[in-house]
């Protein structure tokens, strides 16, 4: 099959973005793929071309409703109407005629979210269609080591199953070496080889800058928008209160035009907001993390994070927003050691232990009578623990077989919890987790302090070498070329940045933290991830190459 003549006739398009007919390809021999590619390097047409091309249902797992609705769309403007998306915005009668239209058997694609494949029923309908490709959109959500861990994404291999295994197409910008062998474990396809394509994006500038206090990051807000007097962006904090905060400082102190968008703002105002922004009626959005995934707007001139994110993953996805068009756009951080205390914040309500556990379970075999098990608002009622740690427990407790689902929205035990009901789940590797996501926020942190390239350290982390002294796009490497001009009579010392003997991806050994892998290097300092205990920076003398080991 001709495959650049499909592009042409399906979506209008000369040429393949990098990496994009070699994942097709793949697809198209049925062949599982895992697909690692740059923010803005054109994903999605990973996988609407082949579902084109092939016969039958393509079923798309997509973790946010807003995402959906822009694929909807952007298909719908290229005469794809074969398309159909089930989420919690439909009314009974619109849900009612979209699986009316999927038993059709003549849909294309089908777009549903991880929680909609929990309902068993559902997913015994898609058993009657033909399905010829499974994809798992944002595959980093299914990994407890990924930064944005969503528990309904772990029944995912379950359901490949499920439907007797269609080709497996995962789809992510932002995964660690790590994260990518926990993705094709918990899809059930080990032995895959990852296609990555780069995350080097040479226009973006990197930048961060210090705060001492919340005055002086609006100060360094105010200096931006008066250097820089064009061009639309958004401008990302950790809370709501923050957001609102900024937006009002930009509106009535800097009268730059602004809106806000985070989780609690009702459907249509996130929708006018959006169209704000797509139509440039405004200058900037300030957003939690809740804006952006699938932001199809090229020109965004810059991103701005006004509180510190909580891992360089999520930091190079937001970042990664920016100047799509290939063209100079800034990445800024503001940064202020206070900050992290909102990131250790939300780690400590992320993860169960055991008592929490243990209280769970106890009240599924207090209410076990109830014919129709107990539902999600009173197993939170009753025990008190937040929502989103609850539904990693139920996640948890339902992967292992504790727990099964009597209806869509309601738990009760397994028959087999039910004749062992001493058995606890074992949580050492929530622990473990907690110390990797805090390990992780040290990673960020180090991104914000070091001296040496932000464009290589962003690079290493991601398992990617980068051997240029000057990347010439990030505020370290153009201070330091200024230096040179300012001084052309002292001659330039290159920064030797690897004087350890080491390579990114060698396994080494640590007495105290066991077996590892070189994620980074700089100057005498390796940075090694430890499966039980997440990222440490040491120096390169305490640490060997596990071959060297007796």
């Amino acid at each position: 099959m001709n495959l650049r003549a499909a592009l042409t006739e399906k979506f209008g398009y000369p040429a393949f973005y990098p990496g994009q007919e070699e994942v097709i390809s793949r697809v198209m021999a049925g062949k599982d793929t895992l697909a690692i590619l740059a923010t803005g390097a054109g994903k999605s047409l990973c996988y609407q071309l082949p579902a084109l091309l092939l016969g039958g249902t393509t079923v798309v797992v997509s973790p946010l409703i807003a995402l959906m609705k822009d694929q909807v769309d952007m298909l719908a403007d290229r005469n794809v109407r074969d398309v159909v998306a089930l989420n919690s915005t439909l009314s009974e009668e619109q849900e009612a005629e979209a699986l009316e239209r999927i038993r059709g058997g003549s849909l294309k694609i089908v777009f549903v979210t991880p929680e909609k494949l929990e309902d068993e029923s559902f997913v015994a309908r898609l058993r009657e269609l033909k399905i010829p490709l499974f994809v798992v959109d944002e595959a980093h959500c299914i990994s407890a080591w990924g930064h944005d861990f969503r528990p309904a994404y772990l029944g995912l291999g379950h359901v490949i199953q499920a439907l007797g295994h269609p080709t497996v197409l995962a789809l992510t910008a932002t995964a660690t070496p790590a994260v990518r062998e926990d993705i094709l474990h918990q899809l059930g396809i080990p032995g895959v080889k990852p296609i990555v394509k780069g995350f080097d994006r040479p226009n973006l500038i990197y930048e961060v800058l210090r705060a001492e206090s919340e005055q002086e990051k609006l100060k360094l807000l105010k200096q931006f928008f008066q250097s820089e007097p064009e061009g639309t962006g958004i401008i990302y904090t950790a809370t709501i209160k923050n957001t609102l905060a900024v937006q009002t400082y930009l509106l009535e102190t800097l009268g730059v035009p602004a809106a806000v968008y985070h989780s609690k703002l009702h459907k249509r105002e996130r929708e006018t907001v959006h169209e704000l922004f797509m139509e440039e009626k405004i200058r900037a959005v300030v957003a939690t993390n809740a804006f952006g995934l699938g932001i199809d707007k090229p020109n965004i001139r810059f991103v701005i994070h006004y509180d510190l994110p909580g891992s360089v993953e999520a930091y190079t996805q937001e970042a990664g927003r920016a100047g799509r068009d290939g063209r100079p756009s800034r990445c800024i951080l503001l940064y202020r050691m206070s900050d992290t205390r909102v990131q250790h914040y939300f780690l400590t309500g992320k993860y169960p232990d055991v008592e929490e556990v243990q209280k769970i379970f106890g009240t599924l075999e207090i209410f076990e009578a109830q014919e129709h098990g107990v539902s999600l608002t009173d197993l939170r009622r009753i025990s008190q623990i937040p929502l989103t740690k609850l539904k990693v427990i139920l996640a948890l407790l339902k992967k292992s077989g504790f727990i099964v689902n009597r209806t869509r929205s309601t738990y009760a035990l397994a028959p087999f919890a039910k004749k062992n009901p001493d058995l606890v789940l074992n949580l050492a590797n929530y622990e473990t987790k907690k110390s990797y996501d805090q390990s992780k926020l040290v990673m960020m942190l180090q991104y914000c302090e070091t001296q040496s390239c932000r464009r290589r350290f962003i690079l290493n982390y991601f398992g990617e070498d980068y051997d240029a002294e000057f990347c010439g796009a990030c505020d370290n490497c153009l201070a330091r070329k200024r230096s040179v001009m300012a001084h052309p009579d002292v001659e330039a010392v290159a920064e030797t940045t690897n004087l350890t003997g080491f390579r990114i991806g060698d396994a080494v050994v640590h007495g105290k933290y066991g077996s590892g892998t070189v994620e980074r290097v700089d100057r005498d300092l390796v940075t090694v991830l430890f499966p039980s205990v997440g990222y440490k920076t040491l120096l390169a003398s305490v640490v060997r190459k596990e071959a060297q080991i007796a």
